[in-house]
């Protein structure tokens, strides 16, 4: 494939899947000075770029990261071609898809790094091979130091995917996190918080009102994780059921608290306009937008009517991975259920196994309410787009079936059932 279909492939996809790192950039560009500098564009030792610059830098990095999570496992790069090589310690398994290039192309890196060479392992890092008389000018910015190898070859790698992000240094060389007896996925290890020193930005919406009680246990479950920041911006009143309703233009919100006293904004509006309100308004700059948790569950064809998922939806199509949660009715609805639904999906979020939050932007999360027995464990399903008859009732919890065809059949026989859902209005993927 040619240098100019192959950006106009790439370009395709990171327009129709989302530009992560981009949005993120963008966000800072139009407030300079409020909201902090995208960690890749100003490395700790580095030279902090301008907007400018950090804006190009990211579109770059977006079209190698969308490459990357196009051959996300080590079986997909193998059925593209690539040849791998044994794992080794700070670096992982190389599938190497072509041999070193003369010129620098961000859109296609030879090298992809995996965390193992198992069929299953993740990608983990991007490799560039450069054969030039000198260091090529690589990317945007002048923080991606290449290692000379010799023999006029220079080696670039970028750590930009999850759990394997090296926030104080993007370009560096090997990754601790890679250790000799293997990957490390632990959150608490010391070679993630010594590549993880910035805390995890969450934006928490609903649609239920900033002073319900799902809202509340959310916020509270999120403040108790380390190195995770919360900033809370949901609607006034209740807004159930109004989808993807926004207001035009501007809107006014009240300083408040949740009903443990955690600062929230109150705003007018629908649950769109209170992402849009933290997003557009106050220059809040998130890593993942947390809408929940509903009264009542949100499945199958009751999913486009959801404001909580439509808050969701909002923040994916601002570029920042979006999740979901309702808990299911129930006399009361048993909201402390949902928080370690969500802790769990987090912690798969931050270890890069919750999917390609820019290829699949939206997860829609519903934990069942048991009035007997318990939750009988999680399950990841297609959306239904009809009930076809089926009951929109408390989950049996009881139940013995195993199968399920979709988030309907999973939560009425009492698993909590995980969605995937287009960023835009309508059922799921």
């Amino acid at each position: 494939m040619s240098y100019l279909r192959r950006v106009a492939f790439i370009a395709v996809i990171t327009l129709t899947a989302g530009c992560t790192l981009l949005g993120s950039a963008g966000r800072y560009a139009a407030a300079p000075g409020t909201v902090s500098e995208p960690f890749w564009c100003a490395p700790s030792g580095g030279t902090a770029l301008t907007p400018s610059s950090c804006i190009q830098l990211s579109q770059q990095l977006d079209f190698a990261v969308i490459f990357a999570q196009t051959h996300f496992t080590a079986g997909q790069a193998t059925a593209a071609g690539a040849v791998s090589s044994a794992y080794e310690p700070g670096v992982g398994a190389a599938f190497r898809f072509s041999g070193p290039t003369s010129t620098f192309d961000f859109t296609h890196p030879d090298t992809l790094l995996y965390d193992g060479t198992d069929p299953s392992a993740q990608v983990a890092g991007i490799e560039y091979n450069v054969t030039a008389p000198s260091a090529p000018a690589g990317f945007e910015g002048p923080n991606d130091v290449w290692t000379d190898l010799g023999n006029g070859s220079w080696r670039l790698r970028v750590w930009m995917l999850r759990p394997f992000q090296n926030e104080p240094n993007a370009f560096a060389d090997t990754h601790p996190c890679l250790d000799a007896t293997g990957p490390i996925f632990d959150v608490s290890n010391a070679c993630y918080t010594e590549t993880h020193p910035r805390p995890l930005e969450v934006l928490v919406s609903n649609d239920d009102g900033y002073n319900a009680p799902g809202i509340d246990a959310i916020v509270e479950g999120l403040r108790a994780l380390p190195n995770v920041h919360v900033t809370v911006s949901a609607p006034a009143t209740n807004q159930s059921g109004v989808g993807s309703n926004f207001t035009p233009g501007p809107v006014t919100a009240t300083d408040q608290t949740t009903l443990s006293g955690y600062p929230a904004w109150a705003v007018a509006g629908y649950p769109v306009d209170a992402v849009r309100y933290a997003l557009r308004q106050r220059n809040v700059n998130p890593d993942l937008v947390v809408s929940g948790t509903n009264f009542g569950q949100n499945i199958g064809p009751v999913i486009p009517a959801s404001g909580t998922v439509g808050a969701a939806r909002e923040g994916a199509q601002n570029f920042v991975p979006a999740v979901a949660i309702s808990q299911g009715f129930g006399p009361p609805p048993d909201y402390p259920s949902s928080v370690p639904a969500l802790l769990s999906w987090i912690n798969d979020f931050l270890v890069g196994r919750a999917g390609r939050p820019a290829l699949e932007p939206v997860t829609n999360i519903n934990v069942p309410t048991c009035t007997a027995g318990s939750i009988r464990g999680t399950v990841h399903v297609p959306a239904a787009t009809a009930l076809n008859g089926r009951p929109y009732n408390p989950s049996d919890c009881t139940s013995t079936v195993t199968s399920f065809a979709d988030d309907v059949d999973a939560f009425i026989n009492g698993y909590i059932s995980v969605s995937t859902l287009s960023p835009k209005s309508g059922s799921g993927t």
